[in-house]
C-alpha cells in the first residue's frame, strides 16, 4: 500500500515499523480492524512520533484506552455504557452520542471523527437472486425475529429464483464496531435495553458464523454459493471481483444503490469512523503535544488525502461541517 510500510505480526498484533524516525516519542494506537489499514497509513506518514499500531476490534481498543494501555483508539462505533461497565465504572456516565460525562479509571474518552466508511453486504459471485435487497429483507436474514432459514423464505426472493437452500451468514462478531453499526442501521434503536429483537447471532440457530477476521468472511462466502455477510467497503476494494456487492434500498420501491465512493450521498449504510483519546491532548507535555499534532495531521488536507487511497471516504464528501468542528476542538 505504501512503500515504506513494514508490518510485523507478533501474537496477533501489528506494529508499524518506525525505525527511520528520529523522534523518541512513542504512541500506542489500537482498536478497530476496519480502521486498521488507515491507521497504519497515517502512522507511517506522520513524522512526529513512533506510532505502534494494532487491531483487535473497537471494544478491545476502548478497553485499552480506559486501562491506560493505549494513547489513541480507533473505533467504528461510539463509546457505549457497556464499555464503562466492563471496567467497573457507571455506565450512566456515557451519553448516547458516544461522549463521556465523567472520567472512568482516570480517563475521559473523547471522540474525533476522522473519516467515513461504506458498509457493504456481500454474497457469492454465483448468487443471482439476492443482488438487490431492502432493509426488510436484510432484517429477515440477519435478525432473530422469525428469520428466514432458507433463501426462498426471504420475502420476494423466491420469485427471483432463490433456491430452497439454507442461508449461511459469515460476518463480524459482537466485539466489532461493524457488527454494532450494521444492526443499529437495520434495527432502529439497536443497543437500547428494551430492544427485544435479537440478532441472528444472539438467536443461536447456527446460521451466523462470527469472526473478527475479514479474510475468513471473504474466503467462506467465496466458497459457499448460499452464503452472505457484511464488512467495510475498503476490504472488498482491496479484493476486487472476489465477491458480489449487494445493492441496497431502505424500502421496496426506492432505488437500489450500490456501494461506491461516487454514490456516497445516496448509499444508505455509511458510518463515521472515530479515534478516541483521553480528553483533548494536552500540549504541555511532549506526548500530549505529539498526540495533538498527530490528530491535526489526520484532519489536515495531507492526512485526508490518504483516506480514499485506502478505500475510505473523506469527511468533506459526506458533511463539510465535520472537519472544521473537529479542528476547533483542538484549538
Amino acid at each position: 500500500m505504501f512503500g515504506l510500510l513494514i508490518a510485523v505480526i507478533v501474537f496477533g498484533i501489528i506494529f508499524c515499523d518506525c525505525t527511520q524516525k528520529t523522534t523518541d516519542i512513542k504512541l500506542r494506537q489500537t482498536g478497530s480492524s476496519t480502521v486498521l489499514p488507515l491507521a497504519i497509513a497515517w502512522a507511517e506518514q506522520f513524522e512526529g512520533a513512533q506510532i505502534f499500531v494494532s487491531g483487535g476490534g473497537s471494544s478491545h481498543g476502548l478497553n485499552a484506552l480506559l486501562m491506560k494501555e493505549a494513547d489513541l483508539v480507533d473505533t467504528s462505533r461510539l463509546l457505549k455504557n457497556s464499555d464503562y461497565k466492563i471496567v467497573g465504572c457507571d455506565g450512566n456516565l456515557v451519553n448516547t452520542d458516544g461522549s463521556a460525562m465523567a472520567v472512568c479509571c482516570g480517563v475521559l474518552p473523547t471522540k474525533w471523527i476522522v473519516a467515513y466508511d461504506v458498509l457493504v453486504v456481500v454474497v457469492n459471485n454465483e448468487n443471482n437472486w439476492a443482488e438487490e435487497l431492502t432493509y426488510a429483507q436484510l432484517y429477515k436474514i440477519f435478525t432473530g425475529d422469525m428469520p428466514a432459514v432458507y433463501w426462498d423464505e426471504v420475502p420476494d426472493l423466491k420469485e427471483k429464483g432463490a433456491p430452497h437452500a439454507k442461508i449461511a451468514i459469515y460476518a463480524p462478531d459482537e466485539a466489532s464496531g461493524t457488527y454494532d453499526y450494521f444492526f443499529g442501521t437495520i434495527i432502529k434503536d439497536w443497543g437500547n435495553t428494551t430492544q427485544e429483537t435479537k440478532t441472528r447471532l444472539n438467536l443461536g440457530d447456527g446460521a451466523y458464523n462470527p469472526t473478527a477476521d475479514d479474510n475468513v468472511i471473504l474466503d467462506a462466502i467465496k466458497s459457499n454459493k448460499y452464503a452472505i455477510g457484511f464488512f467495510g467497503f475498503s476490504y472488498i476494494a482491496e479484493n476486487p471481483g472476489q465477491l458480489k456487492i449487494v445493492k441496497i434500498a431502505k424500502i421496496s420501491g426506492e432505488e437500489y444503490v450500490g456501494a461506491s465512493i461516487e454514490n456516497i450521498a445516496k448509499y444508505p449504510i455509511v458510518r463515521p469512523l472515530y479515534i478516541y483519546t483521553n480528553g483533548v491532548p494536552n500540549e504541555s507535555t511532549d506526548k500530549g503535544k505529539a498526540i495533538n499534532t498527530y490528530l491535526r495531521y489526520i484532519l489536515s488536507e495531507e492526512g485526508q488525502k490518504i483516506v480514499p487511497e485506502v478505500g475510505f471516504v473523506k469527511m468533506s464528501l459526506v458533511d463539510p461541517t465535520v472537519l472544521p468542528t473537529q479542528l476547533s476542538k483542538l484549538n
